[in-house]
């Protein structure tokens, strides 16, 4: 890397850049009038913390931030020269996206020198960079993938973040004085976000020029130099099984996540060991609950990188609805798995055949250009539908449907591809993190059971462990890239809008061409629809294994069930099938470890769902339960210096919020019963992010003083966190607010 100093600073040079190796490490602090009218709400900044160059800085005014970069941009010479690469000044705050909303009205006062580049938006309100001039400012969220706590209790680092310190609920202006605690909660979140940045570099071996944006980053970094290694790779797995336009959006909308789904027929129901429950109502079919178990997945995702033929051939067109001749699902089923392939189908009718089918597959959101006469649905998934509709699926999906539902079709367009294992240059790499992550845990495991969990050397091994547990997961992650990408941009009124959008298929052919040709691009985006697809489809081969009767709850790498001695026979026996075919790594210890392996997790003794993301188990460690949108635990208070939190499991059971004396669950069955659909959370509630402009919501977005109570506050507007009322667990009500500036999350570092 070639360097230089100036000004009593490192710089370095990235492709036509250079950069000052030094970041601004920012953050601010914000209040608001607490007013129920959206419309009345005015929202400010009340602290800026800055550490630049081994010196802390404290604003209390955006102006003062900017005269601050303004000082910077002439005594690091930012400014273009002719025939010399633009100098850039980069800043990380951690969620970049809550800061930004207050800043850039301001940074955009800073000077453009011409350069029309803003950054990667993602969405409205979503920042991944944003630019302005020399000035460019990124997330640290997106590169590390946690909160500021977990980060810092992650790298071990000396000034972890401060907890229950700094007062959310209190009116504080620009011109108050600070106390020592919240100077101290503002100084730590700058340090730590510093001492952060520090440790990962050097654990990776980076500088700013060589991070990447994303945690996903350096996975992706990594395969592609192992793709780059192998001289045939980019031409034969690459660029020759390219996609065209008709194909491309095929796959866009033919891919889907994960399988998560509950029983249907034992929806809102206690299930206990040890009782005997009716399956189908009425049907006099009696299942007695002598065990329930959980199993997951290991390394599910992986697994179907390593394990299973993947989409690597050149594709082909093989089917048009005019060649004059009928193409059945049979035929594409009867290719399996020696092809993969891509259908148009319009379905004019499908139904569940079997009533005691409990999981149903077929989304509803995955039907275009419908024309419905009557359809009935189980949490998203069809039941019955009729009229005709258009749906775009590949064969692993197929399989599963034509297993589910009798279908009145036909098929429009098919594509296959012929399958093989993914290439080496790739599986090398899942394989060395696999090898890590198992490695590691022994080593972890050894060191806890010789030292103690608190003894450096653990703790670092632990570390160590995290990092490669990081790096096999975002091996999906990095790959589940889509091609072609809106860019968003932003007006000066802070007006989110599509810069450029793929609307004909001319757009469509020429961005494909670009991503062919790119130097940086080697995933296929048809590869990451098959991974997730293959996936759900193993997922629904133990679920038939175990019974449609016997499936609790199914989550894309985990299943709830009622078991007995048959069905874990046959989930043993086709687990060992899997072994004999799956892939594997040799551990430092001579043992083979195997990918693909469905493995028990603790017994439940109850269970409960509701619908997707939404249910609770007992164990003999308590009560558990998971509910989307619902956060697992809020800050209600201190106690000896440590913060104390109440968990949903905790409002569930009806224990008073006391900090001071929090009583233990002591029937988490009784507890675990109460979860329904008209639940109402009123301190595990979430919070909601409302983006206002400097004189309320809708009013503009840019730098306005204005007198609040006899304070002079100075102000754009920005986002206001506000604690919800009350959540339910289904029914949540929202508030009349309907676009992009108006979101829900489940905790305030969801939402900040």
């Amino acid at each position: 890397m070639k360097t230089f100093r100036y000004a009593g600073l490192d710089f370095g040079f990235n492709k036509n850049r250079i950069y000052c190796l030094e970041p601004v490490i920012l953050d601010i602090e914000t209040s608001n009038n607490h007013a129920e009218d959206p419309h009345d709400l005015i929202t400010w900044i009340t602290s800026i913390q800055v550490i630049f160059a081994g010196k802390y800085y404290l604003f209390r005014y955006p102006e003062e931030l900017i005269a601050f970069y303004r000082k910077l941009y002439k005594r690091l010479g930012l400014a273009p020269k002719d025939d010399y690469p633009c100098k850039y000044l980069l800043t990380y705050i951690h969620n970049a996206s809550y800061d930004l909303s207050y800043l850039i009205p301001y940074i955009n006062e800073l000077p453009d020198d011409g350069r029309d580049y803003m950054g990667i938006i993602e969405a409205p309100n979503k920042f991944l960079t944003y630019c302005r001039g020399s000035f460019e400012f990124r997330c640290s969220f997106r590169l590390s993938g946690m909160s500021l706590d977990k980060w810092s209790k992650e790298m071990n680092i000396e000034h972890k973040k401060q907890i229950g310190l700094y007062d959310y609920d209190a009116i504080i202006y620009p011109d108050d004085v600070l106390d020592a605690s919240s100077q101290k909660y503002d100084y730590f979140d700058v340090k730590a976000l510093e001492e952060n940045l520090i440790k990962q570099f050097l654990f990776h071996g980076d500088n700013i020029l060589t991070t990447p944006l994303t945690a996903t980053g350096y996975i992706r970094r990594e395969l592609r130099r192992s793709c780059v290694r192998d001289k045939k790779y980019h031409r034969k797995y690459f660029y020759e099984t390219r996609l065209d336009c008709e194909l491309y959006k095929a796959c866009y909308k033919a891919y889907a996540g994960g399988y998560t789904h509950n029983n249907r027929w034992y929806n809102d129901l206690l299930i206990q060991r040890g009782k005997t429950y009716e399956y189908l109502p009425g049907s006099g079919i009696n299942i007695k609950v002598n065990r329930i178990r959980h199993r997951d997945f290991k390394s599910h995702y992986p697994s179907q990188m390593t394990c299973y033929p993947m989409p690597t051939g050149r594709p082909q067109e093989i089917y048009k609805n005019n060649m004059g001749f009928n193409f059945t699902i049979e035929d594409i089923l009867n290719d399996m798995p020696d092809f993969y392939y891509i259908a148009v189908i319009r379905i004019y009718e499908a139904h569940i055949e079997d009533k005691g089918i409990s999981m149903p597959f077929m989304q509803f959101s995955k039907c275009y250009e419908s024309d419905l006469e009557y359809k009935k649905l189980d949490n998203g998934r069809i039941l019955h539908i009729k009229g005709s509709f258009i749906t775009y699926v590949d064969s692993y999906t197929l399989d599963i449907l034509a297993k589910q539902y009798h279908m009145e079709y036909e098929i429009l367009r098919a594509w296959r591809f012929t399958t093989s294992i993914l290439p080496d240059c790739l599986i090398s790499v899942i394989d060395k993190y696999f090898k890590g992550k198992s490695d590691k845990k022994n080593i972890v495991k050894a060191l806890t059971e010789e030292l103690g969990k608190l003894d450096p050397k653990t703790i670092y091994a632990d570390f160590e462990l995290m990092q490669d547990k990081k790096m096999l997961n975002s091996s999906y992650g990095c790959m589940a890239q889509n091609p072609l990408k809106d860019q968003i941009a932003i007006d000066e009124l802070m007006n989110f809008y599509t810069k450029d959008i793929f609307i004909t298929d001319e757009d469509i052919t020429m961005g494909l061409e670009k991503y062919y040709s790119g130097r940086n691009n080697f995933l296929q985006y048809q590869i990451a629809g098959a991974i997730t697809s293959a996936a759900r489809h193993e997922l629904f081969e133990y679920i038939e294994a175990i019974g449609y009767d016997r499936c609790l709850y199914a989550d894309t790498d985990s299943i709830f069930y009622i078991s007995d001695p048959e069905i874990e026979d046959r989930i043993e026996r086709l687990n060992a099938e899997k072994h004999s075919k799956a892939h594997f790594v040799t551990l430092e210890n001579g043992r083979r470890e195997y990918y693909d392996a469905f493995e028990p997790e603790p017994d439940p003794i109850a269970f409960k769902g509701l619908h997707s993301k939404c249910y609770g188990i007992v164990t003999d460690k308590g009560l558990e339960i998971t509910i989307a949108g619902v956060p697992a635990r809020t800050l209600i208070g201190m106690k000896n210096g440590e913060p104390v939190y109440y968990t949903r499991e905790m409002e569930l059971a009806g224990i008073a919020p006391d900090p001071d004396n929090l009583d233990a669950i002591k029937d988490p069955i009784a507890a675990l019963d109460k979860l329904d659909d008209d639940f109402a959370f009123e301190i595990n509630t979430g919070v909601s992010a409302l983006y206002i402009g400097a004189n309320g919501y809708n009013t503009d977005r840019k730098p306005q003083v204005l007198n609040i109570d006899g304070h002079e506050i100075h102000t754009a507007g920005g986002c206001v966190i506000r604690k919800l009322k009350k959540k339910y667990i289904h029914n949540i009500d929202v508030a009349d607010i309907n676009d992009d500036n108006y979101m829900e999350f489940g905790s305030v570092e969801d939402a900040r």
